[in-house]
């Protein structure tokens, strides 16, 4: 009895172990600065940009069978909005980057595929960049003028074992940039960003 109940904590902490780094990032280096990730079009997980200096990376907190890494994209018909959210950090602080966009008439998943080849223009009016440090309300006074620019959105089915129903999953690459004043006078600058993410139905995607 004991070395069959070895064996089954044995396989329960191997399948815990493989769905965490089923929920890992991949990080692969930019080849011009090894600090921020390159960008690729592959669903990695990740995300990097510049904040003025210092180097702004996603990163990846495991909870019970998930992992907070996935970014959060949260859409309200009614007024026809979208908010796209990466966390991560700043120096070992936490941080994220965040977009707030209207007009893009997306009301289910299947509708993200639209962004597909988009260059959003942040005026910081309809359109915003947002850089918000320790998740302090106040940033959300600090709206970023720049661009967001979806290069890659792919619908796809995730892989699901046989009698398993498969679920819809859309693979969303791209890069951005946008500034800021704060209130001392200071300028924000998030510069070569880039993203490359898993999105998946029911998940990190939802309708308010």
């Amino acid at each position: 009895m004991k070395k069959f109940s070895f064996i089954n904590k044995s396989r329960i902490l191997a399948i815990l172990f493989l769905l965490l780094v089923a929920c890992d990032g991949i990080f692969v280096p930019d080849p011009i600065d090894p600090r921020i990730p390159k960008y690729t079009e592959n669903g990695n997980n990740v995300a990097g940009s510049f904040i003025n200096d210092n180097i702004w990376e996603s990163i990846v907190e495991f909870g019970f069978l998930y992992s907070i890494n996935q970014p959060l994209i949260m859409v309200w018909q009614e007024s026809d909005s979208l908010i796209l959210k990466f966390n991560g950090n700043t120096a070992g602080e936490s941080s994220s980057v965040e977009f707030h966009l209207t007009d893009l008439n997306i009301s289910k998943f299947e509708d993200l595929t639209t962004l597909d080849g988009q260059k959003i223009q942040l005026d910081g009016i309809k359109n915003a960049g947002f850089y918000i440090e320790n998740y302090t309300p106040t940033s959300y006074d600090n709206k970023g003028v720049g661009q967001i620019y979806f290069r890659h959105v792919s619908i796809r089915d995730s892989n699901v074992s046989a009698g398993e129903q498969a679920s819809k999953r859309i693979v969303i690459s791209g890069t951005f940039g946008f500034s800021f004043n704060e209130s001392d006078g200071n300028t924000i600058k998030v510069s070569s960003g880039r993203f490359d993410y898993r999105i998946n139905e029911g998940t990190n995607f939802q309708i308010e």
